[in-house]
């Protein structure tokens, strides 16, 4: 009798709990969605067919589905995440440390940053299948690694460079330094000559603008640990300008030293939940750029915002993500096989992310026509930072085009051309170059596949 009764309670529960599964299967998200806690694209249910079905396609795709679609799946993770955070025994420069470095990564693959594919007509990109290019095995990234922490003494004011490298540094408390990353000469080099290149695509009176921004992990080391840390440093602009000596027209610009007296003030310049900038950021290191033009600069304060709050982090804390309305009646494409083009939102005002900011980073070529009637036009070329840059530029250009220079960012085959003949082809006249670390002057992404992008 207590066998049976035992069996039939076990018959009960598998039951149910099948009950609940087929319940929650029928009932999760079937599509392919975002997931903000972990920066990637979560699986949707597969497509049945025989092919899939006889190359465990869909075998595989369904239990990537069955876990990533279990019920308040973001909720569980971060719950987990502070549970396994309140056991770390990590010291907070060695966590903030350890997440520059995982934010690095994420930002050199440019899919975990995409929104959920549709088909032009809907939000405007193109279907999944040719969003992008994967580059062959042999042009991967390398996986980016913070360098090992080497405090050196230096006196004060003294910037670090050498004759074969330049430099990226903490300053501290005690008038020491440490060295963040380091750049060959050679590869700056290499880059200088892009630009020169690029710049041979341009009227006689174009412009090339170009920066390098910081992670917000390494502005928020320095800014919660002020006790520690006194101030950052770069000489990369340094030895940039330096091999672009006799060039004119092309500028550089050191977000570094711009932002630099606003790092540990009331507004923030990085954010805490994210790993961009802010757009007050962005408009102060824009402005340096407009200065350099003596072209009028519309004051902050002039521009109407949508303030977004963001979701709170694990910590308690949450952003503002202030995205700002045109000043004018703004329409924005994206454009494939040149002039084909579809118009989609130019902001999301309803993400509670950063993808709010020109309604995330589209592929391949994105087009916005201002009407602001000056004669000129500019081509944005940057990865992620990029989006809370360019809406500063669209008062000044009667158009504003954008594209990702990162390896899987850019198809000359779907754009209808290379960034080189694109540039010829819309008539370019001025290019803003702007770019994070994590796609920076050490990286592929600007050595290397710039270069591909631009000539081939």
């Amino acid at each position: 009798m207590k066998n049976k009764r035992s069996f039939t309670v076990a018959i009960w529960w598998i039951f149910a709990l099948s009950i609940a599964g087929i319940f929650l299967m029928f009932t999760s998200e079937k599509e392919e969605r975002i997931s903000d806690a972990e920066n990637r694209m979560l699986q949707g249910f597969p497509r049945l067919s025989i092919k899939t079905i006889f190359n465990d396609e869909f075998t595989t795709q369904f239990e990537s589905f069955l876990s990533d679609a279990f019920f308040e799946r973001d909720r569980v993770i971060s719950f987990t995440t502070g549970l396994l955070d309140s056991f770390n025994v990590l010291s907070r420069d060695e966590a903030i440390r350890l997440q520059s470095e995982q934010m690095e990564k994420d930002l050199q693959d440019v899919g975990k940053f995409s929104e959920e594919e549709t088909a032009p007509g809907a939000s405007g990109n193109l279907p999944s299948e040719t969003l992008s290019v994967s580059p062959a095995e042999d042009e991967q990234e390398d996986e980016d690694e913070e360098e090992p922490s080497e405090k050196i003494v230096v006196q004060p004011g003294e910037i670090m460079i050498t004759d074969k490298n330049s430099y990226l540094w903490y300053e501290h408390t005690d008038g020491t330094v440490t060295k963040q990353y380091t750049y060959d000469l050679k590869d700056i080099q290499t880059y200088a000559e892009t630009l020169k290149i690029m710049q041979s695509y341009l009227p006689a009176d174009g412009n090339i603008f170009f920066t390098q921004v910081p992670l917000a992990s390494m502005a928020q080391r320095w800014r919660t640990q002020q006790d520690s840390y006194s101030g950052w440093g770069s000489s990369v602009e340094i030895m940039l300008e330096d091999c672009l000596e006799g060039t004119e027209r092309i500028h550089v610009f050191s977000t570094y030293d711009i932002l630099e007296p606003y790092v540990c003030g009331d507004t923030p310049m990085f954010y805490v939940t994210d790993h961009h900038w802010t757009a007050e950021g962005a408009y102060k290191v824009l402005t340096e750029m407009l200065k350099k033009q003596g072209l009028p600069i519309i004051p902050y304060e002039e521009y109407t915002y949508k303030a977004i709050r963001s979701e709170k982090a694990v910590d308690g804390e949450w952003d503002t993500f202030n995205v700002l309305y045109p000043l004018t009646p703004t329409h924005s494409y994206l454009v494939t096989n040149r002039d084909n083009i579809d118009e989609i939102d130019l902001m999301n005002y309803d993400s509670t992310t950063y993808r709010a900011f020109m309604n995330n980073t589209r592929y391949p070529w994105r087009k916005i026509v201002t009407g602001v009637n000056t004669g000129r036009k500019a081509l944005v070329i940057c990865d992620s930072f990029g989006n809370a840059f360019t809406p500063y530029l669209l008062a000044y250009y009667d158009e504003v085009h954008m594209v990702d220079f990162r390896s899987d960012g850019y198809s000359k085959s779907q754009a209808g051309g290379s960034i080189g003949e694109m540039m010829l082809h819309h008539k370019i006249d001025d290019v803003y170059i702007v770019t994070s670390t994590a796609n920076g002057l050490r990286k592929d992404n600007s050595i290397v596949y710039l270069r591909r992008h631009l000539e081939r």
